[in-house]
């Protein structure tokens, strides 16, 4: 039996047990099966420390070993702990709480509050419309959530009233909110198209009349076209072309003779005749007296008439062509001696 301390300890340094006349104190410790408290004796004497070491550390040891989770110490066991290793102290756990304190404070806990979910519905390309509530606060969430694979090609849009929500800050979805996937496909092709080559004509004078020469065969030129297509949910809605010259073209030029022109009353005459008594019919004949061409012209009387440049580069039919025109003018008369020919 426990009886009531008489060395002035307080209620806190645990009972004094009377056996033998000698007054030993005991400190609780909790059974391995029952957890109940049961008083454990202790060497007397505060003086026979390694005695009460030992016994209190095999009384600690075995109710650790059998999991009581109470162990209330006294002053002769907070002596005893002072005495072990290094001297720190340590700390008693708290005591737990009896069963009937245990079952109300499991009752007291409260449950932590459902998530807030919002009434949202979706449009994956060209499906139906879905409702569905969700827990995410963003479009990409939900997305992710539902297993929707967006690439970086497709639009997700979010339509509020009616109305496409851009402003990032206010993407947060809100109930009866519609996200919508538009799945977008790209495709460039390529082609390459020929360039047509110009034409160029040049009237000469070294031809017969009518006669077509090609100086210069010229080049096709070749231009690249690059076509962008795009499709929204597998219908066209964008076409765009890039145009560029890789090769220029070249020209293609071609020398055709003038046609003789004739001048009004000079067709009966015989200008071949005069041509071979003044050059003997040479178109390039030179007289170091200053007289060029089949008709001996000479640079004044070539420039009176239309001709341009030296008389002898002319074609004969130029050539001919002015000397018809001289003679409208003038008569034979510049011809004195070979004019009777014609």
């Amino acid at each position: 039996m426990a009886a009531l301390r008489t060395d002035g300890a307080g209620p806190e340094a645990g009972p004094l047990l009377e056996r033998d006349q000698h007054a030993r104190p005991v400190w609780p410790i909790a059974h391995p099966r029952t957890d109940v408290c049961r008083p454990a004796p202790v060497a007397p004497g505060l003086h026979r420390v390694k005695e009460q070491r030992d016994v209190s550390m095999r009384t600690v040891t075995r109710a650790v070993r059998g999991g009581a989770t109470t162990l209330v110490v006294g002053t002769v066991a907070g002596a005893l702990l002072a005495g072990l290793g290094s001297g720190v102290a340590t700390a008693a756990p708290a005591p737990a709480p009896a069963p009937d304190e245990a079952g109300s404070a499991d009752q007291s806990e409260t449950t932590d509050p459902a998530p807030e979910t919002t009434l949202v519905r979706l449009r994956v390309g060209t499906r139906d419309v879905r409702r569905l509530r969700t827990e995410a606060r963003r479009p990409v969430w939900l997305l992710r959530g539902q297993g929707v694979a967006v690439d970086r090609n497709d639009k997700v849009l979010l339509v509020r009233n009616g109305h496409k929500v851009r402003d990032h800050d206010r993407r947060l979805l809100r109930d009866h909110d519609l996200v919508r996937v538009v799945k977008v496909r790209t495709a460039v092709r390529t082609h390459r198209r020929p360039i047509q080559r110009p034409v160029r004509v040049r009237m000469v004078n070294t031809l017969k009349p009518g006669v077509r020469k090609v100086v210069r065969p010229g080049r096709a030129g070749v231009r690249r076209i690059r076509v962008r297509l795009e499709w929204h949910n597998g219908e066209r809605v964008r076409r765009e072309a890039h145009r560029k010259v890789v090769r220029k073209p070249r020209p293609r030029v071609v020398a055709v003779g003038r046609k003789v022109r004739s001048v009004p009353g000079t067709a009966h005459l015989n200008w071949g005749a005069l041509a071979r008594c003044e050059s003997g019919g040479n178109p390039r004949a030179v007289n170091p007296a200053g007289y060029y061409g089949l008709y001996q012209f000479n640079v004044a009387t070539w420039r009176s008439v239309g001709g341009s440049g030296m008389p002898h580069l002319a074609s004969a039919g130029e050539q001919t062509y002015r000397a018809k025109r001289l003679y409208a003018q003038r008569g034979r008369s510049p011809w004195p001696h070979c004019g009777r020919y014609l």
